[in-house]
């Protein structure tokens, strides 16, 4: 096994360490091999991409990937420049099959699953015979991996619900308690799904571990950057100071944005989702942002 990173110098503290500076109860262990040699691509039977969405089309540009390779993508986002999903990328700039690509998501924080604590995900794409070896590949007495056919829901579903946790984080910031973000999880689910039956997706898919269990982790868990970000703008900071401060990627906020673009142009009623965009790209108050969310006109709780 070898972890490739681009990075010369991540690479080199890395080898001198054996710890990941976001993982530091946890060692990498000496039989996986790190490098910043694309040559570690060439001839890999698996390849699993582990980056921010918006970094996948510099990285594919930059490196070649031979055409029968298995990538995995364990990205969760939406491309702003063009709506694409990380397996779309994939299938664009590598030319691969469909058949060779699929998508690895649920509710699974790093820091929780090198600790052994037991996790579960779902393995997507047309391939079933490709997801089964994946499954195969993932799965140990901590970790179980489970498979499905409908990619296009599982990578909707890991990007929305990025989006939803800002929210969530927006109401902690507020003080609001616990009625507040359920109510949002669960409206915020409801919004996923809509969007995903305009696109075509499983509804299904979105009460499955890429839904509303990925959502549930990443709106209630203290490793969540995106609800710790949301936490931040509902206190009141400054969306785009606390981006450029952080020296992690909040997948969210450049997915909001693209959100926001895709439910206008497809006329998908998206309102926690279009309301934070708002509040992180036009200064909406995230107090005015409530108000106008809970005045709506009233409607049927299944539209």
């Amino acid at each position: 096994m070898t972890l490739y990173h681009h990075s010369e110098t991540f690479i080199d503290d890395l080898l001198s360490t054996r710890v990941h500076p976001q993982l530091k109860n946890s060692t990498i262990d000496k039989a996986i091999t790190l490098t910043a040699s694309t040559d570690a691509l060439k001839n890999a039977d698996y390849i699993f991409i582990a980056i921010p969405t918006q970094s996948i089309r510099k990285l594919l540009l930059n490196i070649e990937i031979p055409q029968d390779s298995n990538i995995v993508s364990l990205s969760k986002g939406i491309e702003v420049d063009t709506y694409r999903l990380p397996c779309e990328l994939v299938l664009e700039l590598t030319g691969c099959q469909e058949s060779n690509v699929c998508a690895l998501s649920g509710p699974s924080h790093a820091e929780e699953v090198v600790d052994g604590i037991p996790t579960t995900v779902v393995v997507a794409g047309s391939n079933m015979t490709l997801n089964r070896n994946v499954q195969g590949l993932l799965s140990s007495t901590n970790m179980r991996a489970y498979s499905n056919s409908d990619l296009l829901g599982v990578e909707l579903a890991g990007a929305v619900k990025n989006v939803i946790s800002i929210a969530s984080g927006m109401c902690i910031g507020l003080g609001f308690g616990d009625n507040t973000t359920a109510a949002l999880i669960t409206r915020g689910l409801n919004e996923i799904a809509r969007l995903g039956r305009a696109l075509g997706a499983e509804e299904s898919t979105f009460y499955g571990l890429a839904g509303i269990g990925d959502l549930s982790v990443t709106a209630f868990s203290r490793h969540s950057r995106n609800r710790n970000f949301g936490i931040q703008v509902g206190e009141g900071k400054n969306p785009k100071e606390i981006i450029d401060a952080s020296s992690m990627v909040v997948e969210g906020y450049y997915t909001a944005e693209a959100l926001y673009s895709i439910s206008i142009d497809k006329n998908v009623e998206m309102p926690i989702s279009q309301s934070v965009y708002r509040i992180l790209y036009e200064g909406l108050s995230p107090k005015q942002a409530i108000l106008d969310l809970m005045t709506r006109d009233l409607t049927h709780e299944n539209n």
